[in-house]
């Protein structure tokens, strides 16, 4: 992340999102708004790397002056890559979609 040109930090206000059954809004809404981002920047040719839960969330909060009432949720550098990795290989449909039963 150091050499990225730039980082996005994904910020979410809890106060200001929905819930239900005690399950807060802000972390689903958040993570689908930054793999739109992936997903988008990975079309341009940019290079990106989800960072989440592998930060200290007070640093980057003092670095950026967030305001302590607002979650930094996860960030992402973005930039060219300098290499392009191979494509993973993936497991077989049927270890990872069920139908209609478990």
């Amino acid at each position: 992340m150091a050499e990225a040109p730039a980082i996005v930090v994904g910020c979410a206000h809890p106060e200001l999102s929905g819930s239900e059954f005690d399950q807060q809004y802000y972390m689903l809404d958040l993570g689908i708004a930054m793999e739109h981002m992936v997903l988008a920047a990975a079309e341009q040719g940019l290079g990106t790397c989800w960072i989440g839960g592998q930060f200290e969330e007070e640093t980057v909060k003092n670095v950026l002056g967030v305001p302590e009432d607002v979650r930094v949720v996860a960030l992402t550098p973005l930039g060219y890559p300098n290499e392009t990795p191979s494509p993973k290989e993936r497991k077989p449909m049927k270890e990872v979609v069920s139908f209609e039963k478990w």
